[in-house]
Protein backbone atom coordinates (compact mmCIF):
# COMPACT_ATOMS: atom_id res chain seq x y z
CA UNK A 1 0.00 0.00 0.00
CA UNK A 2 1.39 3.35 -0.84
CA UNK A 3 1.58 6.11 1.32
CA UNK A 4 -1.25 8.83 1.39
CA UNK A 5 1.30 11.72 0.43
CA UNK A 6 1.71 9.45 -2.91
CA UNK A 7 -1.35 8.51 -3.90
CA UNK A 8 -2.74 12.23 -3.43
CA UNK A 9 0.46 12.98 -5.87
CA UNK A 10 -0.65 10.50 -8.47
CA UNK A 11 -4.26 11.31 -8.26
CA UNK A 12 -2.49 15.48 -9.59
CA UNK A 13 -0.67 13.07 -12.14
CA UNK A 14 -3.29 11.34 -13.35
CA UNK A 15 -5.75 14.84 -14.20
CA UNK A 16 -2.79 15.70 -16.00
CA UNK A 17 -1.39 12.46 -17.74
CA UNK A 18 -4.68 10.19 -17.85
CA UNK A 19 -3.50 7.09 -19.69
CA UNK A 20 -0.49 6.95 -17.46
CA UNK A 21 -0.60 3.98 -14.83
CA UNK A 22 0.09 4.36 -11.45
CA UNK A 23 3.66 2.37 -12.02
CA UNK A 24 4.48 4.62 -14.98
CA UNK A 25 3.06 7.92 -13.03
CA UNK A 26 5.77 7.01 -9.93
CA UNK A 27 8.93 6.45 -12.90
CA UNK A 28 7.28 9.78 -14.55
CA UNK A 29 9.70 12.76 -15.47
CA UNK A 30 10.17 15.30 -18.19
CA UNK A 31 12.98 13.46 -19.71
CA UNK A 32 10.48 10.14 -20.13
CA UNK A 33 7.52 11.64 -21.88
CA UNK A 34 7.08 13.34 -24.65
CA UNK A 35 4.03 15.12 -23.46
CA UNK A 36 5.60 16.36 -20.37
CA UNK A 37 6.16 19.65 -21.64
CA UNK A 38 6.03 23.33 -20.28
CA UNK A 39 2.12 23.20 -20.53
CA UNK A 40 1.80 20.23 -19.01
CA UNK A 41 3.95 21.29 -16.16
CA UNK A 42 1.95 24.38 -15.73
CA UNK A 43 -1.02 22.18 -15.30
CA UNK A 44 0.34 19.95 -13.31
CA UNK A 45 1.27 22.43 -10.75
CA UNK A 46 -1.87 24.42 -10.46
CA UNK A 47 -3.40 21.29 -9.89
CA UNK A 48 -0.81 20.23 -7.17
CA UNK A 49 -1.46 23.74 -5.98
CA UNK A 50 -5.51 22.90 -5.46
CA UNK A 51 -5.02 19.60 -4.01
CA UNK A 52 -2.53 20.50 -1.18
CA UNK A 53 -3.47 23.38 -0.85
CA UNK A 54 -0.41 25.67 -0.84
CA UNK A 55 1.97 27.64 -2.84
CA UNK A 56 4.51 26.28 -4.92
CA UNK A 57 7.59 28.10 -4.04
CA UNK A 58 9.87 29.97 -7.28
CA UNK A 59 12.84 27.77 -6.21
CA UNK A 60 10.88 25.20 -6.22
CA UNK A 61 9.58 24.84 -9.97
CA UNK A 62 12.80 24.13 -11.40
CA UNK A 63 12.35 21.13 -9.96
CA UNK A 64 9.03 19.94 -10.68
CA UNK A 65 10.74 17.74 -13.43
CA UNK A 66 9.92 14.36 -11.98
CA UNK A 67 7.34 12.74 -9.88
CA UNK A 68 10.34 11.65 -7.50
CA UNK A 69 11.44 15.22 -6.77
CA UNK A 70 7.68 16.57 -6.60
CA UNK A 71 7.20 13.92 -4.24
CA UNK A 72 10.34 15.22 -2.45
CA UNK A 73 9.22 18.71 -2.61
CA UNK A 74 5.85 18.06 -0.82
CA UNK A 75 7.32 15.64 1.50
CA UNK A 76 9.77 18.69 2.96
CA UNK A 77 6.95 21.57 2.32
CA UNK A 78 5.15 19.20 4.60
CA UNK A 79 7.70 18.59 7.52
CA UNK A 80 8.13 22.03 8.00
CA UNK A 81 4.44 22.87 8.41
Amino acid sequence: MMPEHNERLITCFRTVFPDLTDGEIAQASMASLAKWDSLATVMLISVIEEEYQLQVADDDLQDFVSFELIDEILRDDNEQT
